[in-house]
């Protein structure tokens, strides 16, 4: 907001996007938006300084040409809106009832999900295992969105009272569609299911509650139709770049001057220019007791639990046992039978690829794979006597 010249985000008039005007609410002590679908800003109208409530002073933005100052500049960042807005405000929401006492989790509930969660295997492409609800305070964003993605359906099930579960879902199901190319027939419905999640919040918690992270979300589907799935609008790779960064600086004696020396260091220098990964997908990777199959980068499957798992483009889910270069790669592995869909409102979860079945129900017989009939891998979660099968984002293909 400084270097556009605007109101911050938690003013009366702060919204980038639209001119619907908040209020100030006293009983949350927050601004809040209420309103859904107002008139959009415009490029023509921010150059003209007509939103005067809205704007503080003239940008520099304005001499770079071809930008549009209005549907250009993203609210729709993954990691602030996303994981350490929403998700974190829900499950602080309901730990700790500072979303009412609607759906507050007792403390037999939070431990219940937090055993659940630390049971989770998830594959070795996810580098941070599952935290407690007790570890809040201390989870980084990936781990907000690992749960979302890869936890919450499952774990939220049995303790989530049923409208705010299920209200929780059009959150999960918008999300995850807008998180991967392979939903993007399917971003008009998320649209709409995020406008039902906004009025939803403010009958199930109350409009008190509708700060600009929820008004915001209603911004993400034309940002997604713009730019690409919301993986492309993270602000993740910069808080990765700031860290090594930080890792340069060897004394509070000119940091900026000795970051910048050890960058040009780096730069100039021809051995991380030239030596780059030239590995070629996919390959094998064999040892006496097991075999790894490296399908692309960020995509491996071998015979264990937390990597054993994957659906074919005819959505089958598969446990991996074995594969064969005969010449070509041939994955070999047991069809789980009888798989069903694991919540059928705000629709089927098939849409997302996510099934449920019994491991009793492994196939006798192993089937052969070619790699191009495979969609996708698959995170496997417990859930009572099944489990419960979810892709791995970015893994879709």
């Amino acid at each position: 907001s400084s270097v556009l010249g605007v109101y911050g985000f938690n003013s009366k008039n702060g919204c980038l996007k639209c001119v619907c005007e908040g209020e100030y609410c006293y009983e949350s002590r927050t601004v809040i938006f209420t309103t859904l679908n107002s008139a959009k800003r415009t490029d023509r109208d921010f150059r003209r300084n007509a939103y005067t409530s809205h704007q503080k002073t003239t940008t520099p933005l304005i001499d770079i040409p071809n930008l549009d100052l209005i549907q250009n500049i993203i609210v729709g960042d993954r990691l602030h809106l996303i994981d350490l807005g929403v998700m974190k405000r829900l499950l602080l929401g309901w730990r700790d009832g500072t979303l009412g006492f609607t759906a507050k989790l007792s403390a037999q509930q939070i431990n219940a999900i937090s055993a659940m969660l630390r049971r989770i295997q998830l594959p070795s492409e996810i580098h941070r295992k599952f935290r407690g609800l007790d570890c809040i305070a201390h989870w980084k964003g990936t781990e907000f969105n690992n749960f979302l993605h890869y936890g919450s359906i499952v774990v939220l099930k049995q303790h989530l009272p049923a409208d705010a579960y299920q209200h929780f879902l059009l959150f999960y199901c918008s999300i995850t569609m807008l998180s991967s190319n392979c939903y993007r027939s399917n971003w008009h419905v998320a649209r709409i299911m995020l406008e039902k999640f906004i009025t939803g919040f403010m009958t199930i918690y109350g409009h008190q509650y509708i700060t600009s992270n929820i008004h915001n979300l209603q911004h993400i589907v034309d940002e997604a139709e713009m730019f690409g799935p919301l993986s492309t609008m993270a602000a993740y790779p910069f808080e990765n770049g700031l860290q090594r960064m930080k890792h340069l600086i060897r004394s509070g004696f000119k940091t900026l001057e000795q970051v910048v020396s050890r960058l040009s260091e780096v730069n100039a220098n021809d051995y991380y220019k030239t030596h780059k990964s030239t590995k070629k997908y996919p390959f094998i990777k064999t040892s006496e007791d097991s075999v790894r199959v490296v399908l692309d980068e960020g995509f491996t499957l071998d015979t264990s639990q937390r990597n054993g798992w994957f659906l074919t483009k005819s959505n089958q889910v598969v446990r991996f046992s074995n594969a064969t270069l005969t010449p070509s790669l041939l994955i070999q592995g047991k069809i789980v039978l009888g798989t069903q869909t694991f919540f059928q409102d705000p629709f089927f979860s098939s849409v997302l690829h996510v099934f449920c079945g019994n491991l009793k129900r492994l196939s006798s017989e192993e089937f052969l794979f070619n790699v191009q009939k495979i969609r996708c891998k698959l995170v496997a979660v417990e859930s009572n006597d099944d489990y419960v099968f979810i892709p791995l984002l970015h893994t879709l293909r």
